[in-house]
């Protein structure tokens, strides 16, 4: 009896489903049916992004992407290459099935970079250049050092070589503009420094470079200022600043104090000592009693 009620139920819904089927938009399911959005541009190899996600490049002036009717629609999209300004839009339809919806760009070149030169005049020959912390090249015998394809705005010149003072230049290039630059690095000047130390035999260190043991004359300390530091094992670091001069020697006189020593500071008893004086304690109570 019930078989005959649940029936005729099984058939209508059935019927239901056929005339009405439900859609993939409606059931939420995302595939089936498709369209394409076909876009056309002027510049092969630019990138296409829908809504952010890259779509693909333009090949052969066009890129096809399909899309699921079911989908959630897209709303802008985006072409861009280096070189060219980026371009962006809405997308305001979407394509029925089988149907192709055209979009259509032309990005434009961005302008050239007017790039400027630097002409780097240095004087002694073959120093070293340096462009913005970046070896630009040495300057030759003709003490002339051009650097090309200098993008507009402010750039850092270093010109060094050994045994000069070393100068740094700041410079402002315009577009297509030539910036010469002349530099004369002055030779670095020595004095004489004196080190000796009690007791004598230690490192000496300016600088953190080691220059040998106590005593000794030094006479290539460039002029200006240096840290000194005499270490000799046992005996605590020394350290003294100073400034070194072209005309009387820098003296360093150092009193060295000696380390202390590690641990308690005393010695254990061996074994002979300590029978030793145990035995004479033993001696000397028997006369007291």
């Amino acid at each position: 009896m019930k078989m005959n009620r649940i029936l005729p139920s099984i058939v209508i819904l059935g019927l239901l489903l056929v005339l009405c089927p439900v859609s993939g938009e409606e059931s939420g399911i995302i595939g089936g049916e498709t369209g394409t959005y076909r876009v056309h541009c002027n510049v092969d190899g630019a990138r296409v992004y829908f809504d952010g996600e890259l779509a693909g490049e333009i090949q052969n002036n066009i890129l096809d992407v399909p899309v699921y009717l079911t989908g959630t629609p897209y709303r802008s999209y985006s072409i861009e290459k280096e070189g060219y300004r980026t371009y962006s839009g809405p997308i305001n339809s979407v394509p029925a099935k089988g149907q192709v919806e055209h979009i259509y760009v032309t990005l434009n070149a961005l302008p050239p970079v007017q790039y400027g030169r630097i002409h780097v005049l240095a004087t002694p020959a073959m120093s070293e250049v340096t462009l913005d912390n970046t070896p630009a090249g040495q300057v030759d015998d003709s003490g002339i050092l051009v650097i090309y394809d200098v993008r507009p705005g402010g750039h850092t010149v270093v010109v060094s070589k050994e045994g000069y003072i070393s100068k740094t230049s700041s410079v402002y290039v315009d577009p297509n503009e030539i910036v010469k630059l002349p530099v004369t690095l002055e030779p670095v000047k020595y004095g004489t420094v004196s080190v000796n130390s009690v007791p004598p035999g230690a490192g000496i260190y300016i600088d953190d470079g080691y220059m040998g043991e106590t005593p000794v004359m030094l006479d290539q300390v460039s002029i200006g200022a240096h840290t000194v530091k005499i270490e000799l094992p046992g005996y605590q670091p020394y350290t003294m600043n100073v400034q070194v001069s072209g005309d009387a020697p820098t003296v360093v006189n150092a009193d060295l104090v000696t380390a202390p020593a590690t641990g308690s500071g005393q010695a254990p008893l061996g074994f002979v000592p300590l029978a030793g004086a145990l035995a004479a304690s033993l001696l000397l109570a028997r006369k007291r009693s």
